[in-house]
C-alpha cells in the first residue's frame, strides 16, 4: 500500500483546506521528508487526517459520528478529508465529511459522509459510513489497529512493545497480531470436551432408567380400549339428542321471554302517543294558520318597507340643507385663498432682485473661509509635531542612557559565570541516566513488592483449592436430590396426560377460538339486519310524508298559474287601452271650434266623459306588482317542489341500498354458520366432543339466541383453557427440573476441573514466586552499575555528583544556573542591538525639528494675509443684505408660495365636493319621494289581499290568526314527535309479531310434544351426564391409547439409544485426544503456544531491520522465561543484556527495528511502500541520531516513502526535503506553508 496524497480541511488546529500530493515534487525526488514545527503545532494532525479519510478515526479520538467531533477547528462549520492510496497498481479515493447545519459553526453536527471509489474511473465503491470502512479494509488487508502498527507508527507507541513485562507483552501480541483467536480455539475445544462428556454421561444413564410393559399387560389394555371406544360410540349418540332436546327447551323459553318483552314494547309506544296527544291536537289545529304564514309575512313586509322608506327620505330632507350651507362656505373660502395667492407672487419679484446681487459676494466669503481654515489647521498640526519631537528627543536620549547601563550590568555577569555556559551540554544525558537508574529501583520495588504479593497467592490459592473440594461433595450431592424431582415431576405429567392428552385439549381449545372469532361476526351480521329493517319502516314513513306535500305543491302552483294568466290577460288590456288613449290624446287636442272631428264628423264631443290617463297607468302598476307577487311564489313553490325531488329519490335509492342490505346480511349469515358447522363436523369426525349449539339460519334478528351461543363459547372455552393450562403447567414443571438436573450435572463437573485447576495453579505459582526472586537481585545489581557509571561521568566535568536522593534538587539548581546564563547572553545581544538602533534614531529627530520650525513661520504669515481679505467682503454684504442667508430665504418664500396654491386647490376641492354632495342629495331625496309613493300603493293592494284572504279563512280577526299560529320551531319539533310515535307503534308491533311466529314454529316441532312432556330441568341434568360419561370415557381411552404408544416408542428407542451411545463414545475420545493437546478453560494453553511462535517470527524480522540500521545488536527470545526478550551485544563478545539495560539511544535503535518488524508481521500479504513515524528523537545523541537517521535513508533507498514528524534541529539539516507547520501566538492556529494550500 502507498499513499499518493492526502487533502483535508478544518482539523484541529490546522484551519483551512490543504493538500500534500506526494506524487509531485519535492517529495516525488526525496523519499524521505521530515514534518517539523512546534509542539502543538499540528503536526501529528496530519496523520490524523490519514486516519480520518480510510477509518472515520484517529489513535486519538476513539469515535467521530452525529452527536460528536472533537478533530473539528473551533468555529468552523465543517471539516474534510480524502486521501489517494494505491494497493497492487491500482489507485483508489476515500474520503470523510463532517458538516454543522447551514455550514454554520454554531450549527448542529449533522450524518456524517463518505466515499470509496476507484480514482482510475471515478466508479463509487461504497457510501455508507460501516460498510464503508470495511470496504477499505478489503482493499488493504489492514484494519485500523494494522494501519496504525504498518504505515502509521503512532505518538507515544514507539517502545510499548520493547519496555512491556510478559503478560503486557502477550495482550500487545494478541492485539497486533490477531492471535487472540487461538485463545478462543482453546476455550471452544475445553468446551466441546466438557459438552460431549455430559451427552456421553447422559445417554447412559438413560439406557439404565427404561422399562417395558409384558405382553399380559398389552393384551388386557388393547381389550379395555375396544370396550371404552364401542360404548363412547353409544353415549355420543345419546349426548346428540339430548343436546337438540335441550336446545328446543332453551328456545321456547326466549320466545315466551320475547312476546312478553315485545307486548311491553307496544303498550309502551301507545302510552307515549296517548301522553303527547294534547301536542298533537295544537299541531292539527295549527294547520289553516300555517296556510296564511307567507301572506301574512308579505304584508308585515310591506308595512316595514314603508316606514323604513319614510325614514329615509326626512333623513335626506335634513342633509340636503346641510350641503346648502356647506356649498356657500366653500365658495367664500376659495375667492379668499385666490387673492392670497397673487399677493405673494409680487413679493416674491421683489425679492429675487436683491439675491441675485448678493450671491457673489457669498461666493467669495465661502471661498476665503475655507482657505483660512486650511491654513490654520496647517499651523496647528506644524505646531503639535514640533511639541512632539521634542518630547521623542528627550525620552529616546533617556532611554539610550538606560539601555547602555543594563549592557553593563549583563556584561559583568556573563564575565563572572562563564562556568555555566557548558551546563546545557552536559544536564540532559546527566538527566536521562538518573531516569533509568530510578527506573531500576522503582521496577526492583515492584519486583519486592511482587514476591510478597506472590507469597500472599500462594496461601490463597492453598485454600481455593481446599474450597474447589468441598464444594465438589456439595455439587455430588446436589445432582442425587436434582434426579429424584425431576423422576416426580415426570410422573405427575404423565397421570395429567393419561386423563386429558394436551393434543385433544388443543384441538378443543383451536376449535372454540375459532367460534370466538366469529362470534362478533355474527353479533355485527345480527346488529347491521336489525337496523337496516328499522332504517327501511322509517324510510318509508318519510317517502309517504315527502310524496304528500309534493302533490300539495303542486296542486297549490297550478292555481297560482291559473291567476297569473288571469292577472297577466288584464296587464295586456290595460296596455292597449293606454296606448290608445294617447293616440285619441293627439285627435283631441287638434279638434278646433267649429270643426268637424277627423274621426266622427261630429261638431260636438262630450271631453269631460273620456277615461282618464292617469287612472289607467294606476291600473296597470297595480297589475305589474300583482304578477310580480304571484310569480314570486309560483318561484317559492318551484324550488320547494325542485328540493323535494332529490329528497325523494334519495329515500328511494337508501330503500334499495337498506333492502340489499338485509339480504347481504342475510346471504353473511348462512355462509358463517355454514363455515362454523363445517369446522364442528371436521372436529367431531375426529373424536371431538363439545356441549355448545350453533344457532339456526331463522335465527337472524334474535340477539337473544346470539348471545347466548357467545356466552356458551366463552364459559366453554374457558374451561378447555384451564385443563390444558394443567398439562402445559405439569409439563413446564418437568422441563425445569430436568434443566436443574442438567444444571446440577454441569455444576458438578464445573467443581471438579474447578479443582484440577487450582491444583495447577497452585503448582504454577510456586514456580513464579522463585523466578521473581531471582529478577529482582538481577535488578538490583544493574541499578548500582549504572549509578556508578553516572557519579563517574559528572566528575568527569570537575564538578561534585550528590547523592541520588538530593539529585533532583542539585538538576533543579543547576538547570536554573544554566537557563540564566543562556538567558542573559540573549539580552545582552539584544541590548547592543538596541543601543545601535536609538543612536541612529535620535540623529534622524535633529534633522526633522530644524525642517518643522521654518514650515510653522510660513504657515502663520499666509493666516494673517487671508483674514484682512476676508473681513473686507463680509462688511459689503452686511450693508446689502444683513445677517440673512440666502438659501434659507429663498426657500421660506417658496414654501410660503407653495402653501398658498396648496390651500387654493385644497379650497378648490373642498368646494366641488361640496357641490358634487348636493346634487347627489337631492338625487336621493327625489328618489326616495317615488319610492315611497310606489311602497304605500304595495301595502295598500297587500292589505286589501291580506282582508280577502282573512275573510276566506276560519280566522274572524287578526287576533285570532295570530293565536293559531305556533313558532316555526315548535311546529317542527312536534311534527318530528308525532313521527317518532307512529314509526316507534309500528316498530313495536312489528317485533312482536317477528316473535309469536317464532313461537309458533317451535310448537310446530315434529317432537314438540314428545319433548314437551319432560321438564327442562331434567334434560339438562340428563345432558351433563352424559357428558361426564363421554369425557370420562374419553380419558380412559387416551390412557391406555398413551400407555401403549409409550411402551412402543421405549421398545424402538431402546435400540436406537444403544447406537447413539456408541457414537457418542467415538465423538468423545477424538475431543478428548484434541483437548489434551491444546484445550484449556481459560484458553492459555493454545495461545501461549501460538504467540510463541508469532514472536519468534517477530524477532527474526526486528533481527533483518537491525542489521540495516546498526550491525552491534541481536535480539533473541529467552529461552527459559516464556516471552520475555534479551539483546545480544556483538562488540562486547556477544554478551546478552536484558533490554531493560539499554540506553535511550540504544532502546531507540531496538524499538524502531522492532516497529519496522511489527509493520512488516501485522501487513500480511500487502506491500507496505509508505511509512510514517510520529516520534520526536529527542532523547538521541547526535552519534545515535546519525545511526538512526543513516537507517532512515536505508529504508528510503528500498524504495519506501518515509515521513518522520520532528523537532530536532539535527535532523532537520540532514533531511533536505521538510513540510513546516507554523503555530500562531495567541490564536490557536497553524499553518503549512502557501504551496499546500487550497483555495477556491
Amino acid at each position: 500500500m502507498k499513499i499518493l496524497s492526502l487533502e483535508f480541511e478544518n482539523l484541529n488546529s490546522l484551519k483551512g483546506r490543504w493538500k500534500l500530493d506526494f506524487t509531485k515534487s519535492p517529495f516525488a525526488e526525496n523519499g524521505l521528508f521530515a514534518i517539523t514545527g512546534p509542539t502543538g503545532a499540528g503536526k501529528t494532525t496530519i496523520l490524523d487526517a490519514m486516519c480520518l479519510a480510510l477509518f472515520h478515526r484517529t489513535p486519538r479520538l476513539k469515535s467521530i459520528a452525529k452527536g460528536t467531533n472533537e478533530l473539528m477547528t473551533r468555529g468552523t462549520g465543517e471539516c474534510f478529508a480524502e486521501i489517494e492510496f494505491e494497493v497492487k497498481g491500482k489507485t483508489y479515493r476515500s474520503n470523510f465529511h463532517h458538516k454543522r447545519a447551514r455550514g454554520k459553526h454554531y450549527g448542529a453536527l449533522q450524518t456524517p459522509t463518505c466515499e470509496l471509489a476507484d480514482a482510475g474511473s471515478d466508479e463509487v465503491l461504497e457510501t455508507q459510513l460501516t460498510k464503508k470502512i470495511k470496504r477499505v479494509e478489503t482493499v488493504t488487508g489492514l484494519d485500523f489497529s494494522r494501519f496504525t502498527k504498518s504505515i502509521m507508527l503512532s505518538q507515544g507507541e514507539f517502545a510499548a512493545f520493547l519496555n512491556a513485562n510478559a503478560n503486557d507483552r502477550a495482550e500487545l501480541l494478541e492485539e497486533l497480531t490477531g492471535t487472540e483467536v487461538y485463545s478462543l480455539i482453546s476455550e471452544r475445544v475445553y468446551d466441546h470436551f466438557k459438552s460431549s462428556e455430559e451427552s456421553l454421561n447422559h445417554l447412559k444413564a438413560k439406557a439404565e432408567g427404561v422399562s417395558l410393559l409384558t405382553e399380559e399387560q398389552i393384551q388386557e389394555l388393547i381389550t379395555d380400549h375396544d370396550r371404552l371406544e364401542a360404548e363412547q360410540a353409544v353415549l355420543a349418540q345419546k349426548l346428540v339428542e339430548w343436546n337438540a332436546h335441550l336446545s328446543w327447551w332453551k328456545d321456547v323459553t326466549k320466545a315466551d321471554l320475547a312476546i312478553v318483552n315485545g307486548e311491553q314494547d307496544l303498550k309502551h309506544a301507545q302510552d307515549n302517543l296517548s301522553e303527547n296527544q294534547s301536542s298533537l291536537d295544537r299541531l292539527a289545529k295549527s294547520e289553516p294558520a300555517e296556510k296564511l304564514r307567507p301572506l301574512y309575512k308579505d304584508v308585515q313586509r310591506s308595512d316595514q318597507d314603508v316606514k323604513v322608506t319614510q325614514a329615509n327620505l326626512e333623513s335626506s330632507t335634513k342633509r340636503l340643507a346641510e350641503r346648502d350651507a356647506e356649498k356657500s362656505a366653500a365658495s367664500d373660502k376659495l375667492k379668499t385663498q385666490s387673492a392670497l395667492v397673487e399677493q405673494i407672487k409680487q413679493e416674491q419679484q421683489e425679492q429675487e432682485k436683491i439675491i441675485e446681487q448678493v450671491r457673489p459676494l457669498d461666493n467669495q466669503i465661502s471661498v476665503l473661509k475655507d482657505k483660512q481654515a486650511t491654513a490654520e489647521k496647517n499651523v496647528k498640526a506644524l505646531n503639535q509635531q514640533e511639541v512632539e519631537q521634542r518630547h521623542k528627543h528627550i525620552v529616546l536620549s533617556q532611554a539610550i542612557a538606560s539601555v547602555q547601563h543594563q549592557e553593563k550590568i549583563h556584561a559583568q555577569y556573563l564575565e563572572t559565570h562563564q562556568a555555566d555556559k557548558q551546563l546545557e551540554k552536559y544536564l540532559g544525558q546527566w538527566q536521562f541516566k538518573v531516569d533509568q537508574v530510578r527506573a531500576l529501583e522503582t521496577q526492583h520495588t515492584e519486583l519486592l513488592s511482587s514476591v510478597q504479593g506472590a507469597n500472599k497467592a500462594l496461601e490463597t490459592q492453598q485454600t481455593l483449592v481446599q474450597t474447589s473440594r468441598e464444594l465438589k461433595l456439595t455439587q455430588d450431592k446436589t445432582l442425587a436430590e436434582r434426579v429424584a424431582v425431576e423422576n416426580d415431576a415426570k410422573l405427575k405429567w404423565d397421570t395429567l396426560q393419561q386423563q386429558n392428552s394436551e393434543r385433544a385439549l388443543n384441538e378443543s381449545k383451536d376449535l372454540l377460538e375459532y367460534w370466538s372469532r366469529h362470534t362478533n361476526t355474527l353479533v355485527d351480521i345480527n346488529r347491521g339486519y336489525l337496523q337496516a329493517t328499522q332504517r327501511i319502516a322509517v324510510k318509508e314513513a318519510e317517502l309517504s310524508n315527502h310524496i304528500h306535500r309534493s302533490d300539495k305543491l303542486t296542486q297549490e302552483r297550478e292555481v297560482l298559474v291559473e291567476r297569473y294568466q288571469k292577472n297577466k290577460t288584464s296587464l295586456e288590456r290595460l296596455i292597449r287601452l293606454i296606448e290608445q288613449e294617447g293616440e285619441l290624446a293627439k285627435y283631441r287636442a287638434a279638434l278646433q271650434p267649429g270643426m268637424d272631428c277627423p274621426l266622427c264628423g261630429s261638431a260636438n264631443h262630450a271631453i269631460e266623459q273620456s277615461q282618464d290617463l292617469t287612472d289607467l297607468i294606476s291600473q296597470k302598476e297595480r297589475e305589474v306588482q300583482a304578477l310580480a307577487v304571484i310569480e314570486k311564489e309560483g318561484t317559492e313553490h318551484r324550488q320547494q317542489l325542485d328540493s323535494i325531488v332529490p329528497i325523494i329519490n334519495g329515500i328511494k335509492d337508501e330503500l334499495k341500498r337498506t333492502q340489499a342490505d338485509v339480504e347481504q346480511a342475510k346471504l353473511n349469515w348462512a355462509n358463517t354458520l355454514n363455515k362454523l358447522q363445517q369446522v364442528y363436523v371436521n372436529f367431531v369426525s375426529q373424536g371431538g366432543l363439545l356441549d355448545v349449539k350453533l344457532p339456526s339460519i331463522e335465527t337472524l334478528g334474535d340477539s337473544e339466541t346470539v348471545s347466548f351461543f357467545t356466552e356458551s363459547c366463552e364459559q366453554q372455552l374457558n374451561e378447555v383453557i384451564h385443563q390444558l393450562r394443567a398439562v402445559i403447567d405439569a409439563k413446564n414443571v418437568y422441563l425445569d427440573a430436568e434443566k436443574q438436573r442438567t444444571t446440577a450435572s454441569i455444576m458438578a463437573n464445573k467443581a471438579q476441573a474447578n479443582l484440577e485447576l487450582s491444583e495447577q495453579r497452585l503448582t504454577d505459582l510456586t514456580t513464579k514466586t522463585q523466578a521473581q526472586v531471582d529478577q529482582a537481585e538481577k535488578c538490583a545489581q544493574s541499578k548500582t552499575l549504572q549509578w556508578t557509571e553516572l557519579k563517574e561521568s559528572i566528575a568527569e566535568t570537575s564538578i561534585e555528583a550528590p547523592e541520588l536522593e538530593h539529585i533532583d534538587a542539585w538538576f533543579a539548581q543547576k538547570k536554573e544556573a544554566s537557563d540564566l546564563w543562556q538567558a542573559t547572553k540573549l539580552q545582552y545581544d539584544d541590548l547592543d542591538k538596541q543601543l545601535i538602533s536609538k543612536r541612529a534614531e535620535l540623529t534622524a529627530l535633529d534633522d526633522k525639528l530644524e525642517s518643522l520650525t521654518n514650515e510653522t513661520a510660513n504657515a502663520n504669515l499666509e493666516v494673517e494675509s487671508l483674514t484682512k481679505e476676508l473681513a473686507s467682503i463680509t462688511e459689503s454684504r452686511k450693508q446689502l443684505f444683513g445677517d440673512n442667508d440666502v438659501q434659507s430665504t429663498t426657500q421660506a418664500m417658496k414654501q410660503k408660495m407653495s402653501d398658498a396654491v396648496t390651500n387654493l386647490e385644497v379650497s378648490q376641492t373642498e368646494f366641488n365636493g361640496c357641490e358634487r354632495e348636493h346634487l347627489k342629495e337631492q338625487t336621493k331625496h327625489a328618489s326616495y319621494t317615488e319610492e315611497l309613493a310606489a311602497k304605500q300603493q304595495v301595502q295598500v293592494e297587500m292589505k286589501q289581499l291580506w282582508d280577502q284572504a282573512l275573510a276566506s279563512s276560519p280566522f274572524a280577526t287578526d287576533a285570532d290568526f295570530e293565536s293559531s299560529l305556533l313558532d316555526e320551531a315548535l311546529t317542527a319539533q312536534l311534527r318530528s314527535l308525532k313521527k317518532t310515535l307512529d314509526e316507534a307503534i309500528v316498530s313495536a308491533q312489528a317485533r312482536l309479531n317477528s316473535t309469536k311466529a317464532n313461537r309458533s314454529e317451535l310448537q310446530d316441532h315434529e317432537k314438540a310434544a314428545t319433548w314437551s312432556t319432560t321438564p327442562q330441568s331434567e334434560v339438562e341434568q340428563a345432558t351433563v351426564e352424559y357428558q361426564n360419561k363421554r369425557q370420562s370415557h374419553a380419558s380412559q381411552i387416551g390412557a391406555i391409547s398413551a400407555n401403549l404408544e409409550t411402551d412402543r416408542q421405549n421398545r424402538s428407542n431402546q435400540q436406537d439409544l444403544f447406537k447413539l451411545i456408541e457414537a457418542q463414545q467415538l465423538e468423545f475420545d477424538d475431543i478428548s485426544r484434541l483437548n489434551s493437546l491444546i484445550g484449556s478453560r481459560n484458553g492459555d494453553k493454545f495461545r501461549k503456544f501460538a504467540q510463541g511462535l508469532t514472536l519468534e517470527n517477530l524477532v527474526y524480522l526486528a533481527n533483518k531491520q537491525l542489521q540495516r540500521l546498526h550491525g552491534r545488536y541481536e535480539l533473541q527470545r529467552k529461552a527459559d522465561d516464556g516471552l520475555e526478550l534479551q539483546v545480544l551485544d556483538t562488540w562486547q563478545g556477544d554478551v546478552m543484556r536484558d533490554t531493560k539495560t539499554l540506553s535511550g539511544g540504544e532502546s531507540f535503535l531496538v524499538s524502531l527495528a522492532l516497529a519496522l518488524a511489527l509493520s512488516d508481521l501485522v501487513s500480511h500479504k500487502t506491500s507496505i511502500d509508505s511509512l510514517f513515524l510520529d516520534e520526536g528523537f529527542g532523547t538521541l545523541d547526535s552519534d545515535t541520531l546519525d545511526i538512526a537517521l543513516n537507517a532512515l535513508d536505508n529504508l528510503n533507498a528500498s524504495g519506501k516513502m518515509i515521513g518522520v514528524i520532528s523537532h530536532v534541529e539535527a535532523l532537520k539539516e540532514r533531511v533536505p526535503v521538510q513540510l513546516k507547520v507554523t503555530k500562531h501566538s495567541g490564536l490557536g492556529v497553524s499553518e503549512m506553508e502557501s504551496q499546500y494550500k487550497v483555495t477556491a
